[in-house]
């Protein structure tokens, strides 16, 4: 697994904590935390799916967003919201465009992952 970058030991934990392979990749411009074979709530397409999470700025500055890779669809073919695609690592990402009012200090990227499946589970409740 790759490691371009170093993370705070609270991100690792955090990481280490969900028992999946996870890596520090450099991609383009950006700064990635790579986790495989997330695994997904039943309603779409795919059981697990990579999932990264940009970087860039973080800490002190803000988390958004969450690319999945390969993208989710709802078995029911109801469409999802606030997406597009980005090549992350070589591969062709789904960007789900989720924002919420980062707090320095407060917000992790442990909060940032327990929000990322909260979306994935309210995409069901919106209709």
């Amino acid at each position: 697994m790759r490691r371009d970058f170093d993370l705070g030991p609270d991100d690792v934990r955090a990481l280490d904590a969900l028992g999946r392979p996870w890596e520090s990749i450099r991609s383009g411009f950006g700064r990635y935390v790579l986790i495989h074979q997330h695994p997904v709530p039943p309603g779409y397409n795919h059981l697990a799916a990579d999932v990264a999470i940009r970087l860039d700025v973080y800490p002190p500055g803000p988390l958004d967003m969450a690319y999945l890779h390969p993208p989710l669809a709802r078995a029911d073919g109801q469409s999802i919201n606030n997406l597009s695609a980005l090549e992350i690592d070589g591969k062709t990402f789904q960007q789900w465009s989720r924002h919420y009012a980062f707090r320095p200090s407060v917000d992790t990227l442990a909060s940032h992952l327990r929000r990322f499946r909260s979306w994935l589970t309210h995409e069901f409740r919106k209709r």
